[in-house]
């Protein structure tokens, strides 16, 4: 349970740090080797990989700290109930196109798997690793934004569970 949590927590933070690793180690191979008249054709393809891996994980971290693209000043016009509903319904809208996204990204993904089996020009690696982060990025994303609903409903009905019961006991009392 407590790796679940470890993980729930700290996943996109500490792939996001790997990959940004892998990022620099690529790029200071690349500036090394081309110092000395011996570039690596390998080293810029690796580092243009790692960034659009580092781009779509980096997008569910966003979203797991709440920090996706919204427009804050709109939740000023509402009171509690209207946030709590404009919130839901947002991060709702945000999640049907998260699935869209990641089921269009799996599609992509396996035709690249199984059917055209395209190779990356320097490294030979399999196309379909760095297309990968399309799918595993927003379907983290998805993931991210259901959390968000529960949390939002859960942190409502908790504020307006305590009201509710205040209200009943001043009515009895």
């Amino acid at each position: 349970m407590k790796f679940l949590k470890f993980l729930d927590d700290n996943l996109e933070k500490y792939f996001c740090i790997f990959i940004l690793a892998v990022m620099v180690f690529a790029i200071a191979c690349q500036v090394v080797f081309r110092m000395t008249g011996l570039p690596l054709s390998w080293t810029e393809e690796l580092a243009r990989y790692a960034y659009i891996w580092l781009i779509y994980i980096s997008c569910s971290y966003a979203v797991k700290q709440d920090r996706h693209i919204k427009i804050d000043a709109v939740m000023l016009l509402f009171k509690e109930k209207g946030r709590f509903i404009l919130g839901v319904i947002s991060n709702f809208l945000c999640f049907i196109f998260t699935v869209v996204f990641s089921y269009q990204g799996f599609l992509m993904l396996h035709r690249l798997m199984f059917v055209m089996k395209q190779k990356s020009p320097a490294m030979r690696m399999p196309m379909s690793l760095p297309y990968a982060a399309i799918f595993v990025g927003f379907t983290l994303m998805s993931f991210r934004l259901l959390q968000s609903i529960v949390r939002l409903i859960r942190q409502h009905k908790k504020e307006n569970g305590g009201a509710n019961a205040a209200l009943t006991e001043a009515k009895q009392g």
